[in-house]
């Protein structure tokens, strides 16, 4: 009986640690805390979607290149890519491809090589939710502060301005309004697209406006669509022309429509573009759909500058002084501190 009654005090103390312990879990419980974590069941209808079956395959394939030889720019490359690719469907050259994103990915770097056009492109409707030639911009230097980077003055009075994108936004205009409004007491600027990856004509257009005369003719377009070229002039503005020096400065890397603004203010005799050879992707490009699922991303117009009565595709914007990209500011400053010095 004595040791029954020594046992008895340690088994009330485990009963209470018990009771405590499921108290706990109530209350964890109450407030939302989990207490042991659940498998996900993976969502096989989800998984599904993303197979690509071989109808689907050669569905798209034979869609994709109808949709070419229709709207693609050029008539004779839309013609040729569009041969090729149905060529290459029935060889087999795709065969291997078991999901959409395989797709995209594949093929998309096929058109990009046969056609030698960087602006062709492949996208999955559903990760854009709809068909659109913008871009979904993951880098956070082409989405901060819409891409505008980098605003200051130099010593010798030097306006500096580093632009990672010409973003398609109502309020990258504001922005770029107001940056150059910073800028528009300094004695000469240098504006740096080394590593712009391109984006809105419009807003080319718009920043174009504040170094030309208003009205001046910057580019015309031709597309398959129209039977006169659209012209693209510059914009009238409320504040005054820029009158100072410029200076573009660009790099092997840099593409689409930061290659316009160089090149446009080159053929205007407007500024002095110093760096590398841009990459040399010209054409504007819009969206198509090509199935429910598949969109593409295709040139649609060529731009044609007044002075060379054509434009930089496939041979990019050649500067006028050659230095590797990395040298580029450096020489801007180089030459701007000599104009200053006469």
């Amino acid at each position: 009986m004595s040791n029954f009654k020594q046992k008895t005090p340690v088994k009330s103390r485990w009963r209470l640690f018990v009771l405590l312990v499921l108290f706990l879990i109530i209350i964890l419980q109450s407030i939302g805390v989990p207490v042991a974590a659940q498998t996900a069941v993976p969502d096989k209808s989800v998984a599904a979607q993303h197979i690509l079956t071989p109808a689907e395959r050669n569905t798209a394939l034979t869609q994709l290149a109808t949709v070419l030889a229709q709207h693609y720019v050029l008539p004779e490359m839309a013609a040729q890519l569009s041969a090729a690719l149905i060529k290459a469907e029935a060889a087999g050259r795709f065969n291997h491809l078991q999901s959409k994103a395989q797709f995209v990915d594949e093929v998309g770097d096929w058109l990009r090589a046969v056609g030698k056009d960087g602006h062709l492109g492949l996208e999955l409707t559903a990760q854009y939710g709809e068909v659109t030639h913008i871009r979904h911009e993951t880098a956070e230097k082409r989405r901060n502060n819409f891409a505008f980077e980098q605003l200051s003055i130099l010593p010798g009075n030097i306006g500096y301005l580093k632009l990672n994108k010409f973003v398609q936004a109502d309020e990258a205009f504001d922005v770029a309004s107001q940056a150059l409004q910073f800028l528009s007491r300094s004695r000469a600027l240098i504006i740096d697209l080394r590593e712009s990856a391109g984006g809105s004509p419009e807003l080319v257009r718009y920043l174009l406006s504040h170094f030309v005369p208003a009205e001046t003719l910057l580019w015309q377009l031709e597309s398959r669509n129209t039977d006169q070229p659209e012209e693209v002039r510059a914009k009238v503005l409320l504040q005054k022309q820029l009158q100072m020096p410029l200076y573009v400065l660009q790099s092997a890397e840099q593409v689409s429509a930061a290659e316009f603004f160089s090149y446009a203010l080159q053929q205007q005799g407007r500024a002095t573009v110093i760096g590398e050879i841009s990459a040399g992707l010209a054409h504007y490009t819009g969206a198509m759909a090509v199935t429910d699922w598949l969109f593409v991303r295709i040139p649609l117009a060529r731009p044609l500058f007044p002075k060379s009565g054509d434009n930089f595709e496939q041979r990019g914007v050649i500067p006028d002084i050659k230095v590797p990209a990395a040298r580029a500011l450096q020489q801007a400053l180089l030459l701007e501190q000599q104009r200053q010095a006469k």
